[in-house]
């Protein structure tokens, strides 16, 4: 892929080749030089207009469309996009007298949202309080094609160029070109994809035509491949030399191996497809990765899109601002590998673009570009627990390919097998004799609660601060390390029966005492056989894991329990679900909402889950949300 190509995100290497492979326009690239080449003299003090008037409309007429602009009328201090376009002029005369109404902007092939030239399309414009025109204008494109329901928008500042299709799940781009450098630097591969892909033949029948070809045929491919790797791991003896089983994957990744692209796991080898030999390369990209794992590797498939904007929006008396949408906590306990983690992603910057800042003197620079935006969702409002040592790196992998950014606060652990702090002191015998000096365990897991709300209230860049900050990180480190032993011998004790409870009742006073005599807990056959069991069967303590648990809880609870993997046992679906509703509500907040997602299922949860008579419970498409009753 040429350098001068930013960005791909739709389109895959096949249809990339296919428009780079098309005929060179060389009067199209003729004048789109000399444009560019005029236009060097006036750059520098360029404005909006300038930008529009010698440049990008004349490039749009070269492309061959047929433009409309209006007077930017305002409407809640948001404008509608700087100019429309149409295949023909027939098009636009039978349309125009519709100007600025939804009708209109349906009816058109595009939409184009235009800055002054060398403007930086994925930040907003800080040092002030932001309104729509200073705002990120990716996220302006993202909003206007939401709002106007035109299949096509392009953002540019006459230098770059990016292609930006009607959002379905939140996708932003199609393709992203730096003009200006392809052409002084001559390079034919995006020269041609930028004539191809931007031209109103490629919106109108070029890339449509791509995009559908790449679902059916990958739509193709992953069904044959998903049969042949369900045979395999029944046991029936055929020959699949493409594709790893999951005990391949496991060891790989404990191999030290980075996960591999996903041609690795599509790309054919002289498979036998319809009765012919194939010898082709995947049609995926990496933004496909996470679905087509999901498709591939899941019993239900990777059918996964609820209205995420409906969701989080919904039933709040009070104006919403972003500082609202960034103190949320949210816990996903299922998110597989990852795509309706992207989902999560998308949505909270988009929702955050939407919503004003609560006051003028709030405004935070990082919210306002895309990249530290999406760090900023996923280090202080997402959460996750993935149950699958595979899935789990797929997830990152995903997010570092989708994003660039690891997903911190996402553990391994399985959610479902675990305990709750209240559960020690709940055992405690207080006829036992303690040591002279040891605290009472209760009294330690108070001092435990007390040192990780003093942790959270120090600052990290104060001083004075930062002495006790790391003083106390020491004994809570200590401290968590000591608990969770303790939580994964008494969980183990569901597993085994080596485990006596006078055992559980020395560790709980032990709590408190020296290296040397915790050290001799850990000896014991007993305890590395607990810790065994824990490690095997992911037990997760979500309060040792998510300490801010400790004070406080989430907001939102995801859930897919109708997800399985190929390699595990399928769980009855009513079963399942309540072993989730049991684990996730006592850590969500009264007013939070725990999301059940089981799209081919809902039907049959439904009325199970409207007998409870603790939860409020409301259906949708593919989706039930229970709230606390009051």
């Amino acid at each position: 892929m040429s350098s001068c190509v930013l960005r791909n995100t739709l389109l895959s290497s096949r249809s990339v080749e296919t428009v780079v492979s098309l005929p060179e326009n060389a009067e199209l690239s003729a004048s789109l030089f000399d444009l560019l080449t005029k236009f060097q003299d006036i750059k520098k003090f360029a404005s909006e207009i300038h930008t529009e008037i010698h440049l990008v409309k004349p490039i749009l007429k070269n492309l061959g469309y047929v433009y409309e602009s209006k007077p930017k009328f305002f409407e809640e201090q948001i404008k509608n996009p700087d100019v429309a376009l149409f295949s023909s002029e027939e098009e636009r005369v039978k349309t125009s007298q519709l100007w600025g109404t939804r009708e209109y902007y349906t009816s058109a092939l595009g939409i184009v949202l235009l800055k002054r030239y060398g403007r930086n399309l994925h930040e907003g414009i800080s040092g002030f309080y932001l309104e729509f025109e200073n705002k990120m204008p990716l996220y302006q494109m993202l909003y206007l094609l939401k709002k106007s329901r035109t299949p096509w928008g392009m953002l540019t500042n006459g230098k770059q160029w990016i292609l930006m299709k009607r959002p379905v799940q939140f996708e932003t781009r199609v393709i992203e070109i730096d003009l200006e450098r392809a052409v002084f630097e001559e390079d034919l591969e995006a020269l041609r994809l930028f004539c191809g892909a931007f031209s109103c033949g490629g919106l109108k029948k070029l890339l449509p035509q791509a995009l559908e070809d790449e679902r059916t045929t990958l739509i193709r491919q992953l069904s044959e491949k998903r049969h042949l790797f369900q045979e395999k791991l029944r046991g029936q003896k055929r020959k699949v030399d493409f594709y790893p089983t999951a005990v391949d994957m496991y060891q790989s990744f404990f191999g030290g191996w980075k996960l591999p692209s996903t041609e690795l796991y599509l790309h054919e080898k002289n498979v036998d497809v319809g009765g012919r030999g194939v010898t082709d390369r995947s049609v995926a990209n990496s933004y496909d990765h996470a679905d087509i794992f999901s498709y591939v590797f899941s019993k239900t498939g990777g059918d996964i899109n609820p209205n995420l904007e409906q969701i989080m929006l919904a039933d709040r008396n009070r104006k919403l601002t972003k500082e609202d949408i960034f103190s949320l906590r949210i816990l996903d306990i299922t998110p597989g590998f990852g795509n309706f983690t992207t989902q999560l992603v998308d949505a909270l910057a988009y929702i955050s673009f939407i919503l004003p800042y609560r006051e003028r003197n709030t405004f935070r620079g990082e919210w306002e570009e895309e990249k530290s935006l999406k760090k900023h969702i996923l280090d202080t409002v997402l959460y996750g627990i993935e149950r699958s040592h595979i899935t789990f790196d797929i997830l990152q992998n995903t997010m570092e390919n989708r994003f660039g950014i690891y997903a911190r606060n996402y553990r391994l652990g399985n959610p479902l097998i675990g305990m709750p702090l209240k559960n020690i002191s709940s055992i405690v015998d207080t006829t036992n004799q303690m040591a002279l000096f040891n605290k009472h365990p209760k009294e330690m897991i108070a001092e435990f609660k007390e040192l990780y709300a003093l942790f959270f209230s120090l600052s990290d860049k104060i001083k004075e601060d930062l002495q006790i900050r790391m003083a106390t990180e020491i004994r809570l480190k200590t401290f968590t390390g000591r608990i969770r032993d303790l939580m994964d011998v008494m969980t183990a004790t569901y597993f085994t029966k080596t485990v006596e409870n006078r055992r559980i009742q020395d560790m709980i006073f032990s709590l408190d005492g020296n290296e040397a005599a915790w050290a001799a807990i850990k000896s014991q056959d007993w305890f590395r056989e607990s810790k065994e069991i824990a490690k095997r069967n992911g037990f997760f303590h979500l309060e040792i894991e998510f300490p801010f648990l400790l004070t406080n809880a989430f907001d939102f609870i995801f859930v897919q329990p109708a997800l399985n993997y190929a390699w595990e046992e399928e769980l009855p679906l009513a079963e399942a679900t309540k072993a989730f509703v049991k684990r996730a509500m006592p850590y969500l907040k009264q007013e939070g909402k725990l999301v059940i997602i089981s799209p081919h299922a809902i039907d049959q949860l439904v009325p199970e889950l409207k007998r409870s008579k603790r939860y409020e419970v409301e259906s949708g498409e593919g989706l039930c949300i229970l709230k606390k009753k009051i």
